[in-house]
């Protein structure tokens, strides 16, 4: 009988610790992302929408990193529809770090052979200076190499809607997928 209090003693402490405990951790802090004078492609408006957002760097003469990411975050696009949150509810923005290759025209064709026409999924670009001085909000290195390849960190960064990075996820690499499942999360963690 001892025992039979004991284990429904024990079930029902777990079961209270299961659903009172907080679900999700807060997420940290890591920086502040200063405002951009970075400019879309098609021109519409990013800097002044207040919604969380992953921000991803490519260039689109990338061989292998970049593209392999862009499929994973259009997977990333159809899970969050799948949960239930609309595209209005937060962005996707990747920042070219090869202007001088990338041009508007050849950054729309990246984006049309990769059929993303989500309103806010945005791509932007900049100066050399400007693509600088955002990259640097969030360490990100990379150097064009006479090759013309840019070699570059292989980090994602998930922003609040008051522009402080909250989270650092991996862009694909070699046989290693994006987490859109974690990304997904994050975002949804930061919605108001």
């Amino acid at each position: 009988m001892k025992v039979f209090v004991v284990a429904i003693f024990l079930f029902a402490g777990f079961m209270a610790f299961y659903f009172f405990w907080p679900q999700s951790v807060d997420l940290p802090k890591i920086g502040h992302v200063k405002d951009s004078t970075l400019t879309e492609v098609s021109g519409k408006e990013f800097s002044k929408q207040k919604k969380p957002k992953l921000i991803t760097f490519f260039y689109t003469n990338c061989p292998d990193v970049c593209p392999t990411t862009m499929i994973d975050l259009k997977k990333l696009q159809q899970l969050m529809k799948e949960k239930g949150i609309s595209d209005n509810q937060y962005l996707i923005l990747a920042v070219t770090l090869d202007r001088e290759y990338d041009t508007k025209e050849r950054i729309l064709e990246y984006k049309n052979a990769f059929e993303i026409s989500s309103s806010n999924w945005l791509f932007l670009r900049g100066s050399e200076e400007e693509t600088k001085k955002f990259a640097q909000n969030f360490n990100m290195i990379y150097e064009k190499n006479q090759d013309g390849f840019v070699v570059h960190s292989t980090t994602m960064y998930v922003v609040d809607s008051n522009e402080r990075i909250r989270a650092i996820h991996n862009m694909a690499t070699g046989d290693k997928r994006v987490n859109i499942e974690k990304i997904a999360d994050h975002l949804i963690q930061l919605m108001d």
